[in-house]
């Protein structure tokens, strides 16, 4: 079989850079595909296709963005967003896009669709009391320039909830397979575009009832024609995998959860396609047709970051009122609670939003507020647990990765640069004028920041 040009170079990098995806079997599955001339897989490695990036663990094996920047070092462009939204925003080819809601004046009355009951609703006190109607939008911008391609409304509507005060109305990243854009915002649609702009097809979801109003933020997940989107909520929680090509169904489960907002991870292990969902109990379900494989409790409710899949073992976190991170064996079925199959435990140290970064043989652990860890990922030997990073920072953003690399974007706008490895090395600090919750994105020789206001791109080589 012939195998594009493209394709033949991009499989030599990928056998240079296997070992340091940090996910082994994801990366032999990507060799055969590439052998079997699957180009595509293999040029969906040199972009950020989804949240979390080409491997789901925030690394760009293939990139080597800048190491410093300031409002005008390095700068390549900076885009003006109108609205507001928190997703990360995804790269192909030459374009970027990013999702975001823009409130409207007008007047829209607030759906009555949360039956009375529902615990929790709108008590807490980070919650904003009052929000307008919203217009849902998908921005397409030119990777090279910054100018927005296209910009397109999918919806307009008076929410039924509000938001925590570091969420939003558009806090899910959208996902493409290099050919479709798909956007989803939770409780108002998920959306199929074309890389022109063109509609392909639309879905409604019913109304989320989010614990407290803290809003929704949980992103889609894609893997070969199947979307899989989690709705983890205080009615019925449930996992649907959906039909990339129609947007129909192709299975569902409901799931014994309240709310979470954690992303689904898809992956493979004994030839098996699975997805791995993070919660209060976390649980494994066959790809292909939604059959529960395993699950393991001990975590607490309200859970966030996404799992990281590697070296045979799943790494889930939560830390709301306690810190737990459980490394979960793969290759057994049924419920692993304080079972053997937890090789290791962390107490300590243990992100609430940000995503746990396996890279290589370490795993690294960014707290919301200024500590940063990193653990022998096979058995959870510290080589550091809390170290304090530099200044008082927080951090929404989850850590992302290249060229030997550790970024870590903080709420105040502050990038704290570190080396990889077992031994923490600060290499800079880059500050800017601007504040950030979302997660960074990395392709080729550029980094892109979404902040309240504007989409950063910091190139090697600005133009």
């Amino acid at each position: 079989m012939n195998i594009p040009r493209i394709a033949l170079v991009l499989l030599a990098s990928l056998i240079c850079v296997g070992s340091s995806l940090g996910q082994p079997g994801e990366a032999r599955e990507l060799l055969k595909k590439a052998k079997a001339g699957d180009a595509k897989v293999q040029i969906s490695l040199k972009y950020w296709p989804q949240w979390r990036g080409p491997t789901w663990n925030g690394v760009a094996s293939q990139a080597d963005p800048p190491v410093t920047w300031s409002e005008t070092e390095n700068l390549r462009w900076k885009t003006p967003i109108e609205g507001r939204g928190f997703a990360t925003p995804i790269v192909w080819g030459d374009r970027v896009f990013l999702l975001t809601a823009i409130a409207l004046d007008k007047k829209m009355p607030v759906p009555d669709v949360i039956p009375a009951g529902t615990p929790n609703i709108n008590t807490h006190p980070q919650v904003k009391g009052s929000w307008k109607p919203q217009r849902f939008v998908i921005v397409c911008l030119d990777r090279i320039t910054g100018k927005v391609r296209w910009s397109r409304t999918v919806h307009e509507a008076m929410p039924h909830q509000g938001h925590h005060n570091k969420g939003g109305f558009a806090s899910a990243s959208p996902v493409t397979d290099g050919e479709h854009i798909y956007a989803y915002f939770g409780s108002f649609g998920l959306y199929c575009y074309d890389f022109e702009g063109k509609l392909v097809w639309k879905r409604d979801f019913k109304h989320q009832a989010m614990e407290d109003s803290l809003g929704e933020g949980s992103s889609p997940a894609l893997s070969g024609d199947t979307l899989v989107i989690v709705v983890d909520q205080e009615r019925q929680s449930y996992v649907v995998a959906i039909d990339k090509r129609t947007g129909k169904n192709i299975w569902k489960q409901n799931r014994e959860e309240t709310s979470n907002w954690s992303t689904p991870r898809i992956f493979t292990h004994a030839g098996r396609r699975q997805v791995v969902i993070n919660g209060q109990t976390v649980r494994a379900y066959d790809l292909a047709t939604g059959d529960p494989l395993w699950r393991c409790g001990g975590h607490t409710a309200g859970a966030i970051p996404m799992p990281a899949v590697g070296h045979g073992l799943v790494f889930t976190a939560s830390g709301w009122r306690k810190d737990m991170l459980q490394a979960i064996t793969l290759g057994q079925r049924g419920d692993l609670t304080n079972s053997k199959s937890v090789a290791w435990t962390l107490r300590r140290g243990v992100p609430y939003v940000p995503c746990p970064m396996l890279w290589g043989e370490e795993i690294y652990l960014l707290e919301d507020q200024t500590f940063f860890s990193c653990l022998k990922a096979t058995d959870g030997a510290r080589h550091y647990l809390k170290h304090r990073l530099p200044g008082r920072l927080n951090f929404s953003a989850s850590p992302v990765g290249a060229a030997d690399r550790i970024y870590l974007l903080s709420e105040e706008g502050s990038t704290v640069v570190l080396q990889r490895g077992p031994q923490l090395k600060v290499l800079a600090i880059n500050e800017l004028d601007e504040r950030f919750h979302a997660s960074p994105a990395i392709v080729g020789d550029a980094i892109y920041l979404r902040g309240f206001d504007h989409l950063y791109c910091f190139a090697r080589s600005p133009r």
